[in-house]
């Protein structure tokens, strides 16, 4: 029998990282950069923040690495099996639906062969209708039209009966076929691209109805 192990995590270490991070941010809380002196002193916090991050992430990677192996060595065990199963189930559907959508058009047509039954019917008892009204029998008629207006189809009954525990939900999507006609409002603009164009040029190729932003970001050498 093989085994999947995992050691157990101390967090005190962490725990005191915590409180420590806690202190410096508020310190970095109520320095106010007006001069050279306190514009380094905030440098040096934040070179030394970078290399805590960094070594504390460090840390964190000796313990997630070996958990990432083993989920990776989890997956793997009951990835075989559980595809069987979804295989199964794509199988499974492919028939129960293909079953039903064959029975379903098999009661259309029989809807549809009730309805004009029915039609024929009601246009019969319409055409009696005005053969009497034109007899002078407005009685007979009227009769006529009362029965004309009773007529309808039978409901056609589903032929396939619901399995226990079986629904079927319905997605509807919409397949793009002619960009030149599709309205403003779905189309969206490729930020990606935009976001490239702008980066490489450095903001000198104005996009119309783009508005070109700049941000800087601090890096510090260990």
């Amino acid at each position: 029998m093989s085994e999947i192990q995992l050691k157990a995590i101390n967090t005190d270490v962490v725990d005191i990282e915590v409180q420590e991070s806690d202190n410096v941010s508020r310190e970095i809380e109520t320095i106010v950069v007006k001069d050279q002196l306190s514009y380094e002193r905030i440098a040096n916090i934040r070179k030394v923040s970078n290399n805590k991050a960094k070594e504390l992430d460090a840390q964190r990677k000796e313990i997630t690495v070996p958990l990432d192996e083993a989920k990776k060595r989890i997956m793997t065990l009951f990835k075989k099996p559980v595809g069987i199963y979804r295989n199964i189930l794509s199988i499974c559907d492919k028939k129960m639906i293909t079953y039903t959508e064959i029975q379903e058009k098999k009661r259309k047509e029989e809807q549809d062969k009730l309805d004009r039954l029915a039609e024929k019917k009601r246009l019969e008892a319409e055409a009696k209708a005005e053969k009497a009204r034109e007899e002078g029998k407005e009685d007979k008629a009227e009769r006529y039209e009362e029965k004309a207006a009773e007529v309808m189809a039978p409901i056609a009954a589903p032929r396939v009966e619901k399995a226990e525990g079986v629904s079927y939900i319905e997605r509807w999507n919409g397949e793009v076929i002619d960009k030149s006609i599709l309205p403003r409002e779905y189309m969206i603009p490729d930020q990606s691209k935009i976001n490239k164009v702008i980066s490489a040029t450095k903001g000198t190729l104005p996009i119309p109805g783009v508005k070109i932003n700049k941000t800087r970001t601090v890096s510090t050498r260990a």
